[in-house]
Formats: C-alpha cells, structure tokens, sequence
C-alpha cells in the first residue's frame, strides 16, 4: 500500500495551525496553561490512618502523572510509559507503608505482589506532600529474542532506579536507597537462605533518572510508515500510542510487528476496511479530548454520549473516523482510523 501526501493536503493545513493548542500537558488547564504547575501535593495521605491501594488512589495517580508525564522508559516492561509502571510497582494494598523521616519527609511504597516485591516504588515527599523522587526497583526489562520475549536482569542483578526533579542532590535520595535495600518478605526469605541466598536479590546499580514530563509519549517509529507527516497533529502529542497498524498489518507494539490485524468493526458496519490506524490513550478529561478533537478538526461530524464520541470527516480524496471512549481511571482511548478513499456519510 502507498498513500501519498496529495491525498490529504487540504486537512493538513489546518491540523498544523491547530499543533500549538495540542502541545499544552493532558491535564492542564487552560487558566495555567501559560505558567508552570505547582507540583501537586499528597498532604492528605501523610496524616495518619490506613494508606489505601496507592496505585488506585485519585491523587497519587494525579501526582505520579504531573511528576512522568509521558515518559517512556524500560524497567519493569520493555518502552513502557514510567506512569504505568511506576503504578503496577505500587499496586499492593496490604503492603502499603508509611514512613516518617527524621526531618519531616516522608516516605510512601508498596510493591507488585504478582512479583512478591521483585518490583516495588517508593514515593519521596516533601514536608508539604509533593513528589521529590520516585524510587522504583527493577530487572532493565526488554524484549529479546525470536519471538520477542521479556527479558529482566536476575535478581542478584536488580536496579534501583531513582526519578528525580531537576535540583535533587543525590544525597537527598538516601532514604530510598536504603528502603530499596530492605526487601520483602519472601525475598528477604530466599536471602536468608543458605543455599539459595546467592540467588537473592540485590541491588547491584543505582541509578538517577532526570523526571521530565514535557516529553511526548510516543514517536515516528511507532506509527506505520505510511502514515502522512501532514496528519500527525490527529495523534496527540500529550498521549501515547498502544497499538498501530497499515494496510490490515500491526506495525506496533515489537510484539505484534507483521501479524494480521481483524478489524471486525468496519465489516460489522459495512465500510471497506481502514488504510491506517492508531490506537492511542490519554490522560486528559475525557471532554477536554473531546473538545479538543473539535477544536482540531473543523467541519467534522461530531457524535457523542457520556463516555463516547465519533468525529467523521473527509480530507482531499480521503476519510477519517475519530472514536474516542471514557475508561475512567484508565484515561481516555482514542482510535483514529484513515481511508484513501471517501466513505458515505451514513457510515
């Protein structure tokens, strides 16, 4: 499949003037849109009382996005956002724990339990509540091999990887290089052991990660490549990209590379099947992508309920069909789907 640049030149103009109002963080808004953010504060956990599930507290996911962004890195999975697996490292409720430091800091971590701890976060706050650094230990996951598989370091090998605001001295960090140090019951078990102690985890590097949230979450290799550069401002820069496809072929994720891809909606609903798709997923309000897309593409169909919207438009001799659907705490997914051709309007 070949689709040239020709064919959508006429949107392209206008989705490149509307790029500056896209390019504003997810969860701005537009009243502090032109200044930076106060990090956000989780005072209210550092009272007293029961830590709930960390990763599924409203506030500590607004935190850990204002403090990654999407970022993309390596660690527990293989070019991962650092949000999500910064969240699935504090996602155990039973061993949420609380520590006060001798200087007023405090200290909030949990661990994966499907990993018993082999992965686990810890959260370092300020006297006023808000994200100095996340510690978060891990194996260096990647993919390797035919097929790709994940592969992690062995735990005598772990990594203690340290997601720092910009001014942190390394000092500072202190209190997670030694919280890292204290492993988990069952692994502090293996340990102990006198004959599988040499296998036990250990964290054999530390390493300091400079936080930066303005960084976009996804990139060109991502997409297929005939995906137009005219069209690019229709992918987000505030979001990241799950899946992508060309031609009915995936193109990413590494995982699903070359394979097939059944598109039984477009049949269900009697359109030809779609040239180009990406699949991507937001953080904003489910109205401000909403609102946005509006803003985006002028002279589109707009379609929407509470938790779903479709945005149907045409570009030169082509087509394009926006779905966007509300999963709550999960964000917002967006599909945007591209014909070479002009479909009727009824589809």
């Amino acid at each position: 499949m070949h689709i040239t640049l020709p064919t959508y030149r006429s949107l392209g103009g206008a989705l490149l003037m509307a790029a500056s109002f896209l390019s504003q963080p997810a969860w701005a808004s537009a009243s502090t849109a032109s200044a930076p953010a106060a990090a956000k504060s989780l005072a209210s956990l550092l009272t007293g009382g029961p830590l709930p599930r960390l990763s599924d507290d409203a506030q500590v996911r607004a935190a850990l996005f204002d403090f990654f962004g999407y970022a993309r890195g390596s660690y527990t999975e293989d070019d991962e956002l650092v949000l999500a697996q910064a969240l699935e490292a504090i996602s155990e409720k039973r061993d949420a724990t609380r520590t006060v430091l001798a200087d007023g800091r405090q200290l909030l971590a949990s661990m994966n339990d499907r990993k018993q701890g082999r992965e686990r976060g810890a959260m370092l706050l300020d006297k006023r509540g808000a994200i100095i650094a996340f510690g978060l230990v891990n194996g260096h996951c990647h993919l390797e091999g035919q097929p790709l598989a994940k592969v992690c370091n062995p735990d005598p090998n772990a990594v203690l990887t340290v997601f720092h605001r910009k001014g942190m001295l390394v000092g500072e960090a202190a209190p997670l290089l030694a919280w890292a140090r204290q492993l988990p019951p069952m692994l502090a078990l293996i340990a102990g052991d006198k004959e599988a102690g040499a296998d036990g985890q250990k964290i054999a590097t530390v390493e300091y990660v400079l936080a930066q949230p303005a960084l976009p979450g996804w990139n060109r290799a991502q997409l297929p490549p005939a995906y137009p550069p005219a069209l690019l401002p229709l992918l987000l820069d505030k979001s990241t990209v799950l899946t992508s496809a060309g031609a009915g072929v995936f193109a990413y994720p590494l995982t699903l590379k070359g394979k097939k891809q059944n598109n039984v909606l477009d049949h269900a609903e009697g359109r030809p099947p779609r040239d180009l798709e990406v699949a991507l997923r937001s953080y904003a309000s489910f109205d401000t992508v909403v609102e946005r897309y509006r803003q985006l593409a002028k002279g589109a169909r707009l379609q929407r309920n509470e938790r779903t919207a479709y945005l149907d438009g045409d570009m030169g001799q082509g087509s394009y069909r926006v779905y966007i659907r509300n999963t709550g705490p999960d964000g917002v997914m967006i599909d945007v789907a591209l014909w070479q051709r002009k479909l009727a309007a009824s589809r």
